[in-house]
């Protein structure tokens, strides 16, 4: 997990610190960690962007005093729709699927989970208004939450490069548990080494992930500044008050 803050945005302000955080389920918080994230650093609103069966699945560990918001990206029952396709040469094992990186990033433009990156938003900055502090996290802390902080840095007013260079940092992470992303990939890959190790290496975070996205919004909604504004409800009043709320100079 991270903090966003010290992040460089327009007008040559940053991020606050201390205000949100991305990473990954709660689920396997020890003690220890969860004193940190909810006594230390003072979190009081969690958004979890997995699939239902995901979190039914690994539950968060529910704290006092803070509320935690199941927003999927992808649900067939709470959004109306489920990514189920699987990569080339793996298999589909109860609902855990292994996919094309890029198909996935782009699917995300679809209008049902375009809504609900409205709604975490709304979340995520009407708690920071009112001082509170959040942790948006999905699975592994690096696909959904990645969107969902690129998004949260737009509106902030982060550059591309800027974005991207937060995307990569899971990476750091993620390389350390190269075992446990091997031994998923290769029960859906039914026991394929070469194959596993190639899923391994394009389920890293990079750059042609948020390149897809991109390209989707453009093709669907003519661009990023649009889409923010007409389909998540950013307008530049909105976006100035945003801004002065959760970054400084």
């Amino acid at each position: 997990m991270r903090d966003l803050g010290g992040i460089s945005v327009a007008g040559g302000r940053i991020v606050s610190s201390g205000l949100i955080y991305r990473g990954a389920a709660l689920s396997e918080a020890t003690p220890e960690d969860l004193a940190f994230l909810f006594g230390d650093l003072g979190i009081r609103l969690v958004v979890d962007l997995r699939c239902g069966w995901e979190r039914d699945a690994k539950p968060d560990a529910q704290m006092p005093g803070v509320k935690n918001l199941h927003i999927p990206f992808y649900d067939a029952d709470i959004v109306g729709v489920e990514y189920t396709e699987p990569s080339a040469g793996t298999k589909v094992i109860g609902r855990d699927v292994a996919c094309d990186p890029i198909h996935f990033y782009r699917s995300l433009s679809n209008p049902l989970t375009v809504g609900q990156m409205a709604q975490a938003l709304d979340a995520v900055f009407a708690h920071v208004g009112r001082g509170e502090s959040v942790y948006v996290h999905c699975s592994g802390g690096k696909d959904r939450a990645g969107i969902l902080a690129l998004l949260i840095l737009t509106v902030l007013g982060a550059d591309r490069q800027i974005i991207l260079e937060d995307y990569l940092l899971t990476n750091v992470s993620r390389d350390k548990n190269y075992d446990v992303t091997f031994r998923r990939f290769l029960r859906l890959a039914d026991g394929d080494e070469t194959r596993a190790r190639e899923l391994v290496e394009s389920h890293r975070a990079r750059p042609q992930n948020l390149e897809a996205f991109y390209q989707a919004i453009q093709q669907e909604y003519g661009g990023m500044g649009s889409f923010v504004r007409k389909q998540l409800g950013f307008d530049d009043a909105r976006i100035e008050r945003i801004r002065s709320l959760c970054t400084h100079i």
